[in-house]
C-alpha cells in the first residue's frame, strides 16, 4: 500500500489529463493528426513539402515548426504506451521494452523520493533483466537497490547481496563493452567500402584472442555476440568461407542453447551462412538457409532488406534471373525502402543495371507496363551512384563492368573504345592484387572486344588466355568481396559474347578527325 500511496501522490488526475499522446480519440480532425498521417503514409518527403501542404499561406514556416514540435513531443510520450507484447516480438524483445520502460519509471520515482515504489519496481525489473541478460540494466538496478538497502534501510545482508551483484555485472558489462568497441573498430572500415581487407585479418585475430579467455568463464549474451562477429571477420576478411561456416555453426549452437529466443545472433549466423553458400556455389544449402532465416525476420526491417540483398545474389549466381527480378521488385517497391541508408540503396541501383541488361538481352521477360524497367539510361545510372563510384577495388568494378557491357550491347562502339584507355589504366592501377585478380582478368577480357573490332571469333580467340586464368582462380577460392560479382564472371562473359556476331565494326572518327583507336588496342 505504501508504494500505491506514493504513486497516487505523484500521478494526479490533473497531470494525467495533461499527457499529450497520439491516439484515436478526438484528434482525427486536428492539424497534428493530419501531419501524422501525411508522414506515416509517405505523402511528404521534406519539411518544405509538409509546410506547403498544411500552411500554404505561412511564408516564414513558424506555424509548421510549432506543429512539428508538438507532434514530436506527442510521439515521444506515446512511446511509453506502445504495446510491448506484439505477436511479432520475440520474448526477449518484449522483455527489453518492458524492462527499459519500467527502468525509466523507476528513475522518475527515485527523483520524486517515492522510495518504496522505486524499490518494488527495481525488484520487478531485475527478475526479468537477469533472465534475459540485460547486463547493463542488471548493473544499474543492482546499484539502485544497493544504495536503497544501504543508506536508507541499513539492511546489511541485502546491501551486501546487491553490492555483490553490482560488482559482478559491472565486470561483465566492462567485458561486453570491450568486445563491442573492438568489433566497431573493425567494422567501421566496411560501411562504404566493400573491397577485401586482407590486412584486417591479423587485427581481427588479435582482437579475438584478447577476448577468448573471457569466453570460457562468462557466457554473457553481448560478449559472445561481438566476440563471434570478430571471430567471423578472421575468416570473412580473407573470404575463407569454409572457416566462416564453422564459426556460424558454433554461433548457432551457443545461442540456440539459451533459455530464450536469441533471434539477432541467429539471424546474423544464418545470413553469413547464406553468403558463404553463395560463394561456394552450394545453392541448395543456401536456399534452405534462406527459408529458415526468413521466419526470423520482421518485414520492412533493415535486416529484412539485407537478407533479400543476399537472396538476390543467390538467385543471380544460380542463374535464376526471373527469381532475382521478383526479389528486386519486392524489395524496391516496399514502403520502407526509401528510408534505407544511401549506400544500401546504391547497391540496389547497381543490381537494377544488371537486371536491365538481362531484360534487354532476352534472359528475363517482363510485363511491358513495368515502368521501373522501361528504359536504361547509362548517364543517369552513373550519376546516381556517388558512394560506390569511389570504391575502386570494390563495387566500382561492378559499375565499370556493366557500363562497358551496355555500350557494347547498344552497339555504341565509338563510346566503348573511348572508354578503353581509362579502363586499362584503372585495371593496372587498382586490380593487380590477389583480392581483385578475378576482376582484373574479366576487365582484360572486356578490353579484347574493341581490340578484335567486336568480332565474335576474334574476341573469343584474344580473350581465351584471360578466361583460362579466370577459371584457374574459381569464385569459391577467390579472395574478394562476395558482392562484386553480381553475376559470376564466367557466366557474365557468356552473356556478353551472345551480344556479338561475326561482323567487324569500326568506330567512327571523332570530331577532331582522330583515327579509330581499336587498331592500337589490337596491337
Amino acid at each position: 500500500m505504501e508504494a500505491l500511496k506514493e504513486l497516487t501522490m505523484i500521478v494526479t488526475r490533473n497531470k494525467i489529463k495533461k499527457i499529450d499522446i497520439i491516439g484515436e480519440q478526438d484528434e482525427t480532425q486536428t492539424r497534428i493528426h493530419e501531419l501524422y498521417e501525411l508522414v506515416k503514409g509517405g505523402q511528404v518527403e521534406s519539411d518544405e513539402d509538409a509546410a506547403s501542404m498544411l500552411f500554404p499561406e505561412d511564408c516564414n514556416g513558424i506555424s509548421y515548426r510549432k506543429l512539428k514540435s508538438d507532434l514530436l513531443r506527442r510521439l515521444t510520450n506515446t512511446l511509453f504506451f506502445i504495446d510491448v507484447k506484439k505477436a511479432s516480438y520475440s520474448d526477449r524483445q518484449s522483455a527489453y521494452y518492458t524492462c527499459y520502460r519500467d527502468y525509466a519509471a523507476a528513475y522518475i520515482l527515485q527523483g520524486k523520493n517515492a522510495r518504496v515504489a522505486c524499490m518494488n519496481m527495481c525488484h520487478k525489473i531485475l527478475r526479468h533483466s537477469e533472465k534475459y541478460e540485460f547486463n547493463d540494466l542488471n548493473r544499474d538496478v543492482s546499484k539502485m537497490l544497493c544504495l536503497f538497502y544501504g543508506s536508507l534501510m541499513g539492511d546489511v545482508p541485502q546491501y551486501e547481496k546487491y553490492k555483490e551483484k553490482f560488482q559482478y555485472y559491472d565486470q561483465v558489462v566492462a567485458m561486453e563493452n570491450e568486445a563491442e568497441f573492438l568489433y566497431n573498430d573493425l567494422i567501421v572500415q566496411y560501411v562504404n567500402n566493400s573491397s577485401s581487407k586482407t590486412e584486417l585479418r591479423e587485427v581481427a585475430l588479435r582482437f579475438y584472442q584478447r577476448l577468448e579467455p573471457w569466453l570460457a568463464s562468462c557466457d554473457a549474451y553481448r560478449l559472445h555476440l561481438y566476440a563471434s562477429l570478430i571471430h567471423l571477420m578472421v575468416y570473412t576478411t580473407v573470404n575463407d568461407y569454409a572457416g566462416a561456416l564453422a564459426v556460424c555453426d558454433q554461433m548457432i549452437r551457443f545461442f540456440e542453447a539459451k533459455p530464450y529466443d536469441s533471434f539477432t545472433p541467429l539471424k546474423i549466423a544464418y545470413y553469413q551462412k547464406m553468403a558463404c553458400y553463395t560463394q561456394l556455389r552450394q545453392y541448395d544449402e543456401g536456399k534452405s538457409t534462406a527459408e529458415k532465416c526468413l521466419t526470423m525476420l520482421d518485414e520492412g526491417s533493415y535486416n529484412w532488406f539485407k537478407y533479400y540483398e543476399l537472396y538476390f545474389m543467390l538467385a543471380m549466381h544460380s542463374g535464376k534471373y526471373r527469381e532475382a527480378f521478383e526479389i528486386f521488385v519486392l524489395v524496391t517497391e516496399h514502403s520502407r525502402f526509401r528510408f534505407l541508408p544511401e549506400n544500401v540503396i546504391e547497391t540496389w541501383k547497381i543490381y537494377k543495371a544488371y537486371l536491365h541488361f538481362l531484360i534487354n538481352s532476352g534472359h528475363i521477360t517482363i510485363d511491358s507496363e513495368d515502368g521501373q524497367f522501361s528504359k536504361f539510361r547509362l548517364g543517369r545510372f552513373l550519376n546516381n551512384i556517388p558512394i560506390y563510384s569511389k570504391d575502386k577495388r570494390g563495387m566500382n568494378i561492378a559499375i565499370l563492368s556493366i557500363q562497358i557491357i551496355f555500350l557494347i550491347f547498344q552497339k555504341k562502339y565509338s563510346a566503348a573504345i573511348d572508354r578503353m584507355e581509362a579502363i586499362e589504366k584503372y585495371c593496372s592501377r587498382y586490380l593487380q592484387t590477389p583480392e581483385t585478380i578475378r576482376s582484373y582478368y574479366f576487365i582484360k577480357m572486356l578490353l579484347t572486344i574493341p581490340a578484335a573490332s567486336f568480332h565474335l571469333a576474334g574476341v573469343s580467340r584474344l580473350s581465351q588466355k584471360y578466361l583460362d586464368q579466370l577459371k584457374a582462380s574459381p569464385l569459391e577460392e577467390a579472395n574478394q568481396a562476395y558482392k562484386i560479382e553480381i553475376i559470376p564472371y564466367e557466366e557474365l562473359w557468356d552473356l556478353v559474347l551472345e551480344t556479338l556476331d561475326n561482323s567487324f565494326h569500326q568506330a567512327k572518327k571523332n570530331q577532331s578527325g582522330l583515327s579509330d583507336k581499336n587498331q592500337a588496342l589490337r596491337g
